[in-house]
């Protein structure tokens, strides 16, 4: 067998700072995956009601886009790694309030959504802002792989703890105990922060305002903004309706989260092939891979809606979507090589992202309120295949220049 096989390009090896990166990312996921599937769970325990958990989410995803157009200017003219770091306290006070409050969040519920928008903003701006900065096109399609397998390992791990924990307690006694161990893992995430080191830049000005004449200029650019609109347009409903599914057909939190590491498995697997073969000169036909997979995981649901029909739907998405997430955002990180400011308007490009996904992912959540505001086992699966169809439209949108 030859070794030398399997050793990494001297180009696609990562710096010190991308390794402590990726490192603090999966301790910040870590908290976020114990009670990401749970929030939604612990609200649809209180409420039982759809249209709460679809407000919370709706107002949170609204929230967190316009949020981030503020935030980014403030990112690019004093410091990425502050934002981010403002991110994770910003997150550990929302869990810390969830913990103090209990049963009282749902009278507030709308102001738990506010924080939790304003707190991933920050984070978001700032991480993906620093993704930027310890990856080149060289290793960029590398690190994204081991970003979303570390991801997935911390959420493999985290929903299944959460709903093993939840389960040995009774009444709601549980979720609080996932809520406190959140908040410390975000401490936690806050001290790993202190060893990055700030990117010194000469570039302070805040160039969204030239965006009208950069499209002008680079027309294509317009379209891959638009593609990250169809990207997010199924996903605000993903986050939550999916879980609530399965709850309503096997009420057991330990099931939802042990299910939950069927999912990542098959993410993480993924990931890894993705990260170990993927070709940015390839782009168009793996989005087109992903499209499809996404797309055709939607036909279970419109037979029955059942344990192995939900099982079967998310499962096959979860092969396909670290496909078509980390393609499209190799792709929309070469851009920023093509566009004329290049690297000085990679804050900008972040906020533009973040902002437009959300704006597609509250649309989305909009869309599926309206035709749905209960749990209908006729209306759920078109809703859910109609927002997957539009994925088919995410090659067009890849422009090369």
């Amino acid at each position: 067998m030859n070794i030398d096989r399997f050793k990494v390009p001297k180009e696609k090896r990562f710096s010190e700072q991308a390794v402590i990166t990726l490192m603090n990312q999966s301790i910040f996921q870590f908290g976020n995956s114990l009670s990401m599937i749970f929030i939604n769970l612990y609200l649809w325990r209180l409420t039982n009601s759809l249209l709460i958990n679809g407000l919370f989410n709706l107002i949170a995803i609204l929230s967190q886009g316009i949020m981030t157009i503020f935030l980014g200017k403030m990112a690019k003219q004093r410091d990425r790694l502050t934002m981010y770091r403002y991110g994770i306290f910003l997150t550990a006070f929302f869990y810390l309030c969830i913990v103090l409050t209990q049963e009282l969040m749902v009278e507030y519920f709308y102001l738990f959504a506010l924080l939790k928008g304003v707190s991933q903003a920050a984070y978001w701006v700032g991480y993906f802002t620093l993704v930027y900065d310890v990856s080149n096109n060289d290793n960029r399609h590398r690190y994204l792989g081991w970003n979303q397998i570390t991801m997935s390992g911390a959420n493999l791990l985290g929903p299944a703890l959460a709903g093993f924990i939840i389960t040995l307690y009774t009444e709601l006694t549980g979720y609080i105990m996932v809520f406190s161990l959140a908040f410390m893992m975000f401490l936690f995430a806050a001290l790993g922060s202190l060893r990055m080191k700030k990117e010194t830049t000469h570039h302070k000005t805040y160039y969204m305002k030239f965006l009208p004449l950069l499209l002008a200029k680079k027309p294509g650019f317009a379209f891959v903004l638009a593609g990250w609109f169809i990207i997010g347009f199924p996903q605000g409903v993903l986050m939550y309706i999916p879980h609530i599914l399965l709850y309503d057909i096997f009420p057991d939190e330990s099931f939802v989260g042990y299910m939950n590491v069927v999912f990542l498995s098959l993410s993480i697997l993924a990931s890894y092939v993705i990260s170990r073969f993927a070709r940015l000169d390839a782009t168009r036909t793996y989005l087109f891979v992903a499209a499809f997979g996404m797309t055709f995981s939607t036909v279970f649901l419109l037979w029955d809606i059942s344990i192995w029909t939900v099982v079967l739907f998310m499962s096959i998405g979860s092969l396909f979507k670290p496909l078509q997430a980390n393609t499209y955002a190799a792709h929309y990180y070469k851009w920023l090589d093509l566009i004329p400011l290049k690297e000085n308007f990679r804050v900008e490009s972040v906020v533009l992202r973040e902002s437009i996904i959300n704006v597609g992912r509250g649309l989305g959540i909009i869309i599926f309120m309206i035709f749905s505001t209960e749990i209908n086992t006729t209306t759920i699966p078109w809703i859910i295949v109609s927002l997957l169809a539009v994925q088919l439209l995410i090659p067009w949108m890849a422009k090369e220049k």
